[in-house]
C-alpha cells in the first residue's frame, strides 16, 4: 500500500479514504478549499511531501494507521458487545499506539468471548481527542460495578490527590495479582515503579527539546531546562499545546523545580503553542522569523527528516517523562488476566518501543541514546498534588 499511496493524487486518496483528510489538514498539507479548487486532483502525494519537506515513510505510516484504524473499529464492533452501557475496559493512548492496540484487541477479546464467554464493552481514544473524562466520571462512581474493570492511561488526573482520596483509597483499584514484575535494569534509576502497587507502569513517553539548526544563529544550545528560562531565550520556544492547555509534564516539571518564578520565566520564553505536526511543518518552512526551539514528544521528533536541519537535545538535568500505566480491579484481575498479561508482556513492550515509547519490560531494548537522562516527577510528589487544579492555575499564565 505504501508505494501505491505515494503514486496516488491527494484527491484520489481522500475520495477512497475520507478519514485521511484529518491527517492532511493536521499537517497543513492541503485544505478543503484547495481540494475544491482542483489542486488535489493534480498533485501526487510523493510530489507534495517533497515540496513540504515531510518524511514520506512517517507520513505514509500515519495514513495507513488512520485507514486501518477505521476498518479495525468496524471489525471490533462485531466482536465487542454492549454490556448495559458499562465500560469494562477503557484506554487513553498516544495516537502512535492506538492502531497496534486495536489489532491486538481484536484477537484477545475474541479469545475471551469464545473460550471463556467473557464479553467486554470498551472505549479506546487518543490523548489528542479526549471525548470522555474518566477521572471526573470515576470520582462520582458510588457503585464499583459501574466503574471500568481495567483502565490504561497517561492521564495525570488519575494520579492526583483528589482521585486518590475519592477512588484509590476506597479500594476500587489495585495492582494485578502477580508478584511485582521486573523492569529493564537500565531504567531502574528513574523511580517510575509505583511501590504502592496501584499504577502498573508499562512504558514511558519522553518529551524532548528539538532545535532548528538553521534558526539558532548565535543563540547557545540549551543544556538544561534552567537555560530555557533565561532572558536570551525570550520568544524562542514553541511548546506542545495551545494557550490554556500546554503540555502537562513540562509545566509540572518546571513548577516542581523552579516554582511560580520558573513558570513566569517559561511564559517569557514561549512564543506560541503548536501540535507537534505543526512544529515539523514550521521547521520545514521558509519563514525566517520562525522560532528555533521546539518541545515535543520523542515520537514526533523521530519523524523529522532532511532537508530539515534539526537536532534532538537531551537535557542534562533530565528529559521529562509521562508514564503509560494501567489500573485493574482486584476482583477482576483473574478474569482479565489475558489482557493484563498482554500489557505486561514483551509484545506490547515492543510496540511501545517501536513507537519511541521506551518500555519497562526487561526483554525489550529501549533504544534510547547513551546520553539520555530521564526525569520523573516522583510518585510522592504526584500523590501530594491536585494536578488538575494545579495545571489549570499554571496554564492561566499563558493566556
Amino acid at each position: 500500500m505504501n508505494k501505491n499511496l505515494l503514486e496516488c493524487t491527494i484527491q484520489g486518496i481522500v475520495d477512497k479514504y475520507p478519514e485521511t483528510m484529518d491527517i492532511f489538514t493536521g499537517f497543513n498539507i492541503v485544505t478543503q478549499e484547495e481540494l475544491a479548487q482542483g489542486l488535489g486532483a493534480v498533485l501526487r502525494l510523493k510530489t507534495l511531501l517533497s515540496i513540504k519537506k515531510i518524511n514520506p515513510e512517517s507520513f505514509i505510516s500515519l495514513l495507513i494507521d488512520k485507514i486501518e484504524n477505521t476498518e479495525q473499529y468496524r471489525q471490533l464492533s462485531e466482536v465487542v458487545t454492549d454490556n448495559q452501557g458499562v465500560f469494562n475496559f477503557v484506554a487513553q493512548l498516544p495516537c502512535a499506539l492506538n492502531l497496534p492496540l486495536n489489532w491486538a484487541l481484536q484477537a484477545i477479546l475474541k479469545k475471551l468471548r469464545v473460550e471463556k464467554d467473557i464479553r467486554l464493552n470498551y472505549y479506546l481514544w487518543s490523548c489528542s481527542n479526549d471525548v470522555l473524562y474518566f477521572a471526573d466520571y470515576l470520582q462520582q462512581v458510588e457503585d464499583i460495578a459501574d466503574a471500568p474493570d481495567l483502565i490504561v492511561t497517561t492521564d495525570y488526573n488519575l494520579f492526583n490527590s483528589k482521585f486518590i482520596e475519592q477512588v484509590m483509597n476506597k479500594g476500587l483499584y489495585t495492582t494485578s495479582l502477580q508478584q511485582p514484575k521486573p523492569i529493564n535494569s537500565t531504567l531502574n534509576y528513574i523511580g517510575i515503579v509505583d511501590k504502592q502497587g496501584w499504577y502498573n507502569v508499562v512504558a514511558i513517553n519522553p518529551v524532548v527539546v528539538v532545535i532548528d539548526c538553521r534558526q539558532m544563529g548565535r543563540l547557545p544550545i540549551p543544556k538544561t531546562w534552567g537555560d530555557l528560562l533565561q532572558p536570551e531565550y525570550e520568544q524562542k520556544v514553541v511548546l506542545n499545546g495551545c494557550s490554556g492547555d500546554f503540555d502537562d509534564i513540562i509545566l509540572l516539571t518546571i513548577y516542581q523545580q523552579y516554582g511560580d518564578a520558573g513558570i513566569a520565566a517559561l511564559r517569557r520564553s514561549v512564543r506560541t503553542g503548536m501540535h507537534p505536526s505543526q512544529m515539523i511543518k514550521s521547521m520545514a518552512g521558509s519563514n525566517h522569523d520562525r522560532p528555533p526551539i521546539y518541545v515535543m514528544p520523542y515520537f514526533f521528533a523521530n519523524t523529522i527528516s532532511p532537508p530539515v536541519e534539526a537536532k534532538v537535545i537531551w537535557m542534562e538535568d533530565g528529559t521529562p517523562i509521562t508514564p503509560l500505566s494501567y489500573l485493574v480491579k482486584a476482583s477482576k484481575a483473574k478474569e482479565l488476566q489475558a489482557l493484563i498479561d498482554y500489557f505486561n508482556g514483551p509484545e506490547f513492550g515492543r510496540i511501545c518501543a517501536g513507537a519511541y515509547f521506551p518500555a519497562l519490560h526487561p526483554q525489550v531494548p529501549h533504544n534510547l541514546p547513551a546520553n539520555a537522562v530521564l526525569k520523573w516527577l516522583g510518585w510522592d510528589y504526584i500523590r501530594g498534588q491536585d494536578t488538575g487544579k494545579l495545571l489549570a492555575r499554571l496554564n492561566l499564565n499563558f493566556e
